[in-house]
């Protein structure tokens, strides 16, 4: 399996600027490292309409209600996409990502 490092970060602002057919290798890697978090407690997006996304919790089991994390509103669905790759990372590396790399 994968391991996250330095580089990773460094390539993640990729995912902001190109199409995903135009991932590299290197960011391909990473991002699916960081999908392969469980199930349980699993930071999701959830569409409230067509054009707007939450940022959201899976349950502990499978049937718990999925717990809205804050009260953004998303109307591009890559900034929602790159928030919860920010918490996954956080999540798996046990460090916020590095100001280099969060691209907002």
């Amino acid at each position: 399996m994968h391991r996250l490092g330095p580089d990773d970060a460094r390539i993640l602002p990729e995912f902001l600027h190109k199409e995903r057919r135009d991932f590299s290798l290197e960011l391909r890697r990473a991002l699916n490292r960081l999908r392969m978090v469980p199930l349980a407690g699993r930071e999701v997006i959830v569409a409230i309409d067509s054009k707007s996304w939450r940022l959201a919790r899976l349950g502990e089991h499978r049937g718990d209600p999925v717990r809205f994390i804050d009260d953004r509103i998303f109307t591009d669905p890559k900034r929602a996409e790159w928030e919860i790759l920010k918490m996954r990372w956080q999540r798996l590396t046990g460090t916020p990502l590095p100001q280099s790399a969060d691209a907002e």
